[in-house]
């Protein structure tokens, strides 16, 4: 089983199985297999390779084979039964907030946009997403999302959109939960 020659596999060899119990074990693992396999198949090409690849794949083996035995956090450490978001719902549904986003939702998709139009304003101004991720949503460019979002915005300015629901007048847009 040991050569008298001592080529660079035997130094990969020895920093590999020299730094950890895991290793060590490896390197067992894989003399008991060379031990039982050489005497039948005779002795691989390169016997330090072979050795360092069985050894590395018990080693990690082993590791995976510890890694299924350990236990689980408790269900009480894991779960998160609070509502972290219900004060700030609580809060918003009491204020205006709620009512303005709304409106704002109503003036992004006013009938006089175009729909392409209307979606990426929406997405912008009241979902917040930037225009390179709605330019990937849409599959266009960066600078024609932008392109298309300045027009709307324009349309919006210069088409007098009153900022409450289409087709409801003041009083009822006021009314609006």
């Amino acid at each position: 089983m040991h050569s008298r020659r001592r080529g660079p596999g035997d130094g990969r060899f020895a920093a590999l199985f020299s730094r950890s119990r895991q290793s060590r074990g490896g390197f067992q693992e894989a003399c008991l297999r060379a031990l039982k396999n050489w005497p039948e198949n005779g002795p691989p090409r390169d016997p330090a390779a072979w050795l360092i690849l069985v050894g590395r794949n018990a080693a990690l083996d082993n590791v995976r084979r510890h890694a299924r035995d350990v236990a689980l956090p408790s269900d009480e450490i894991v779960s998160d039964l609070d509502d972290v978001e219900a004060p700030l719902a609580e809060r918003l549904d009491g204020s205006q907030y709620r009512d303005d986003v709304l409106r704002l939702l109503f003036i992004c998709c006013h009938p006089d946009l175009p729909a392409t139009q209307q979606i990426a304003l929406a997405l912008r101004i009241v979902s917040g997403l930037s225009v390179a991720q709605i330019a990937r949503a849409f599959l266009v460019t960066e600078k024609a999302m932008e392109q298309r979002i300045t027009r709307a915005k324009a349309r919006v300015a210069g088409g007098n959109i009153p900022f409450e629901a289409p087709g409801l007048s003041s009083a009822q847009s006021d009314s609006l939960p």
